[in-house]
């Protein structure tokens, strides 16, 4: 399935991008609903481009249907993304770490400038879950909570920012 989805974030682009390469801020995301506190597992940098190993793992009640296909603490996965910051845009793919054979995840997500403290995150990219019959319902659930996710994350990130900034 492919998706897009669009989050306006009331702070600077460059606090904002600032942000996805600290450990620290990640650290933070621990405190977001959905998600145990995620673990940096690398940060590299080569120039103007960042690679990053992070690992999350879900902490969520789901829906009936969905935990038919998938154990709830088998939810974890390492997120591998390289970070192009001259380009402000990165991009990720989410490597299952026990459903390797039933879900695939990767795309982009870049930041827009929309005001003088204003950021757009622009996150595209493709989901697919490999179950027959239920299979979209997985994935249509999947994007809800990246939906919540993302919004609960440009608080997180406009907080940061006030403290940073």
């Amino acid at each position: 399935m492919r998706f897009r989805v669009s989050t306006s974030i009331a702070a600077p682009r460059e606090l904002v991008e600032t942000a996805f390469v600290d450990p620290a801020f990640y650290a933070e995301l621990g405190t977001l609903p959905n998600l145990r506190p995620p673990e940096v597992l690398s940060i590299e940098e080569d120039g103007d481009q960042v690679r990053l190993r992070i690992h999350y793992a879900l902490q969520a009640d789901l829906a009936p249907a969905v935990r038919r296909v998938l154990d709830p603490e088998k939810i974890t996965w390492v997120e591998e993304s390289t970070v192009h910051r001259a380009e402000h845009y990165t991009e990720f793919r989410m490597v299952p770490e026990h459903y390797v054979d039933r879900m695939e995840c990767a795309g982009s997500y870049r930041f827009e400038e929309s005001g003088p403290d204003r950021t757009e995150q622009v996150v595209q990219g493709d989901l697919v879950i490999h179950y027959p019959l239920v299979g979209r319902l997985v994935e249509r659930a999947i994007l809800t909570g990246m939906r919540q996710h993302l919004t609960e994350e440009a608080r997180l990130l406009e907080q940061w920012a006030q403290r940073e900034g």
